[in-house]
């Protein structure tokens, strides 16, 4: 029977009890002084005993440099009072990350690294009246590589342990020895970078089974310099310490070093060659011993593999998802790891060693802290999940006497499941306000969670999904495939009607499409998540390489010009180039990716998808097949006159490229829902004033009032004329703009612009409204009620009312019929136009609908086209 139990001791005594239960022995001591001796380690004094142990926040942007998330961090650390902050792991080189957001210190951000030193010293220093030494841990992650997002593992060794676990086969490249030389110089060089930034010391890392701790158990790698016997398996961070202490002897030089892998022999290090349960630390001493001479002044241990053997490593209450729990006590795996720690300790007692894995006692931690130090079981106290936690445990500890279990670490691997799902690493329970809600979204998109939800999809035949979606996906084949982790036919059946299946994952209103004709949602009240299935599917073909088109050899020789680079004309671009045809692609921005591209806010999508997806989808056609004309708007000078005696076709896809305005003569300071979102995207220096008005009630109000919040307004009005049940945006988009403190003024008409002396808007006047009876769109008719006008004092005002074609489109499309609102006339269940050989899709036939809308206008037109074109 498993003895795994969660922390359950409302008193030292009771966890006593349950040591003594288990046969099992901790060193316990309730004079905390000891923990706040100094000690003096190389050139380096330290106030107290505690070390921030190297947890990975994997918060550096795409170049490995730290941001905002990342200083907030570390200047936590400072402020919290350890002595000892221990920096997390940093890649040698851009192929040795184990995320695309881990830090990897090069020449180019070196400086940001300095500020982030410099910001630590001085947070300490004005806190705590000491600034904390600090070690950089150097890194190259080996086989947990992934450097993209997508596995890439290097390797020194081949192991019928680990080898399973990453899909590696027999024949798999090993590292080679001159790469192995040549990674020397890389840590050589990133050492001097790290002092450089100001760091006192760097760790050579060397545990959980990333490159150079599995170098020290690569007994099987044969005729290399670097396997084999103790010496060769031991050589890659002997010599790195050697060069790095021979250049730098004033610097503090170290290894965070497994000393048990817990991995069966010849493939594990520190074990008994009969059973790997148990530790054999004879080569880890020796070695440690020679590291010793070699000029370390200081060792941090640690234990196991929290990626294949978390048991012995760090005990945990709950165990990371997809991973077993173990059978054993998590007081086992903590007596474990203090008594091996003690073993290393007593053997070179004037050694400073680190001990840790404390964090599961919660708030009783300090008391087996300072009985390590008391019984010379270590010389220095680490946290790791701890201080993700509780930061300032440290400073408490000593001002109360005693750790607030309200605080700590609850030890339930939150922090270790975010990393897994690939994004920013924090405490989730502690610091919930800032990852709460990163945990949430990363885990609602993990592989395992969405493999789970698709298996819950009906399969039902004529599915009322599909018939909800614009572009008639078959939802349910995919969602199958997806099921069955086969990426390549779930992509297949999204691309058969949708080219652009990851943009239309992001910022199509699933909601209302085809979630909203899931039947699963009669039973349980909640639909298949298709659209996160949608995107998942997308990103993982896209990183596979399936997202690009194929094309004839030969050309039909027809050139067809399609206008707008949104998701009509990219579309119809891709379609027509499947199918033999060179297209032209024109649009007025620099940019291609339309409305979604300029327009949409940060927070709705991620942009670099938007642009590796378009990247993906056409970067692979050459030039006799597409060529771009971006920055070229269609114009009266260059219409579509100009346009058709050029090309066999032409594509009409531009959308709405003007704002309606409210009033013909507006005071300044009243601006254009579009142009202001442009702005507030391209110009992160934006400043708006405290009081703003936006009024609309759609999706482009509700993207503009929270942009307008984000960039400084203190409030924002969102004025709408009609009910808060007949507003046009998206529920989700509502919904964002109500969770960011947006006042909503429902029932609310603006009939005046206030200016002041400047004619800059001061107030707008407002009338309340009742609803009456229907219009010709079907909803209740706004009535103004007499004498109920207000002045709302405003600084700014947005119009969010409404998107037109310009007032000369007649003049550009010389031949196409428009309608009263401007709009291109299309043809019933068709994209032509009144003018031969001219197709139109998108915004400018229907005056603004969905992106996926948009596509199959595109996928129509371009069937059509091809049509015309036989």
């Amino acid at each position: 029977m498993s003895e795994h139990a969660r922390f359950h001791f409302d008193t030292l005594n009771a966890l006593k009890a349950k040591l003594d239960e288990l046969g099992l022995s901790l060193p316990f001591d309730d004079n905390f002084d000891r923990l706040y001796e100094p000690l003096t380690v190389g050139n380096q004094k330290l106030p107290n005993r505690f070390v921030v142990q190297p947890m990975e926040g994997f918060d550096a942007d795409l170049t490995g440099t730290p941001q905002e998330l990342s200083f907030r961090r570390y200047l936590r650390y400072a402020a919290g009072g350890s002595a000892l902050i221990w920096f997390e792991a940093t890649a040698m080189t851009p192929n040795s990350r184990s995320n695309p957001h881990q830090f990897h210190l090069n020449p180019e951000n070196v400086a940001v690294f300095k500020k982030l030193v410099d910001e630590t010293r001085r947070v300490g220093r004005e806190k705590n009246g000491f600034e904390p030494t600090m070690i950089l841990q150097l890194t190259h992650s080996g086989r947990y590589s992934k450097p993209t997002g997508k596995p890439a593992p290097i390797i020194a060794h081949h192991s019928p342990i680990l080898d399973p676990k990453h899909n590696l086969p027999a024949d798999y490249p090993l590292i080679t020895d001159d790469e192995l030389d040549e990674l020397q110089e890389n840590y050589l060089f990133g050492a001097q970078l790290a002092f450089e930034a100001g760091f006192d010391g760097v760790d050579i890392k060397a545990c959980h089974r990333y490159l150079v701790s599995e170098l020290l158990a690569s007994f099987t790698r044969e005729n290399s310099r670097y396997g084999g016997s103790f010496e060769n398996r031991t050589r890659f961070l002997r010599e790195v310490a050697e060069k790095i202490h021979s250049k730098f002897p004033e610097k503090l030089i170290s290894t965070r070093m497994n000393v048990f892998d817990a991995i069966s022999h010849p493939y594990g290090w520190g074990v008994s060659e009969e059973d790997y349960h148990i530790p054999n630390l004879e080569e880890p001493k020796k070695f440690i011993g020679q590291l010793r001479d070699a000029g370390m002044k200081i060792i941090n241990i640690s234990i196991g593999n929290p990626y294949f053997n978390p048991h012995f490593g760090r005990p945990y209450d709950h165990p990371i998802r997809g991973v077993k729990a173990p059978e054993e006590h998590p007081l086992r795996g903590l007596a474990r790891f203090v008594d091996i720690t003690r073993d290393i300790q007593q053997t070179y007692p004037d050694l400073p060693i680190i001990g840790s894995g404390y964090t599961w006692l919660r708030h009783f931690m300090p008391y087996a802290a300072a009985g390590t130090l008391k019984t010379g079981g270590a010389t220095l106290i680490g946290q790791g999940r701890g201080m993700f936690a509780y930061p300032n445990s440290v400073n408490e500890l000593r001002e109360k006497g005693t750790l607030d279990p309200h605080k700590v670490c609850v030890t339930c691997s939150a922090c270790t499941q975010i990393m897994r799902d690939g994004a920013y690493t924090g405490c989730v329970v502690r610091d919930s306000k800032i990852y709460a809600p990163i945990y949430r979204k990363y885990t609602q998109m993990a592989k395992d969670t969405l493999k789970i939800e698709a298996e819950h999809c009906r399969d039902c035949f004529a599915p009322t999904c599909q018939e909800k979606c614009p572009a008639g996906i078959n939802v349910p084949k995919f969602i199958k495939a997806y099921a069955d982790g086969d990426i390549k036919t779930a992509y297949e059946t999204l691309t058969e009607k949708n080219l652009l299946p990851e943009i239309c994952a992001y910022v199509c209103p699933a909601e209302e499409q085809c979630q909203a004709g899931c039947v699963e949602k009669l039973f349980t009240g909640k639909s298949i998540r298709i659209q996160d299935i949608q995107r998942a599917v997308a990103e993982e073909a896209r990183k596979q390489g399936l997202a690009k088109i194929s094309f004839p050899e030969k050309v039909t020789g027809k050139r067809i010009a399609v206008v707008g680079a949104g998701s009509a004309g990219l579309t119809c671009a891709a379609s027509l180039i499947q199918k033999g045809h060179a297209v032209t692609i024109y649009d007025a921005r620099t940019l291609p990716g339309g409305i979604v591209r300029s327009v949409l806010p940060e927070g709705r999508i991620d942009f670099s998808n938007v642009d590796n997806e378009i990247q993906s989808l056409l970067g692979n056609v050459p030039t006799d097949r597409l060529e771009w004309k971006l920055d070229s708007p269609l114009t009266e000078d260059f219409n579509l006159d100009q346009l058709k005696a050029k090309y066999d076709a032409v594509f009409l896809g531009m959308g709405l490229t003007e704002g309606i305005r409210l009033f013909d003569d507006a005071p300044q300071n009243v601006v254009e829902a579009l142009d202001f979102l442009r702005e507030a995207k391209s110009n992160v220096n934006i400043i708006v004033p405290g009081q703003v008005a936006v009024i609309g009630g759609g999706n482009t109000a509700m993207d503009a009032a929270v942009a307008a919040q984000l960039a400084g307004a203190q409030d924002v009005y969102l004025l709408y004329r009609r009910s808060f049940a007949e507003l046009p945006a998206w529920p989700a988009e509502r919904d964002a703009a109500l969770n960011a403190g947006i006042h909503f003024l429902i029932l609310s008409q603006p009939v005046e612009y206030v200016a002041n002396e400047l004619n800059d808007v001061k107030a707008v006047k407002i009338a309340r409204t009742k609803l009456g009876e229907p219009d010709e769109s079907g909803r209740r008719r706004p009535e103004i009620l007499g004498g109920s006008e207000s002045v709302l004092p405003v600084n700014l005002v947005i119009e969010a009312i409404g998107q037109r074609t310009p007032n000369n489109m007649e003049s550009i499309l010389n031949g196409i019929e428009l309608n009263r609102k401007g709009l291109v006339v299309t043809a019933k269940d068709s994209n032509t136009t009144s003018r031969e050989g001219v197709y139109a899709g998108g915004d400018l036939i229907n005056g603004g609908a969905t992106a996926v809308q948009a596509v199959a206008d595109g996928l129509r037109a371009a069937n059509e086209i091809n049509t015309f074109l036989e």
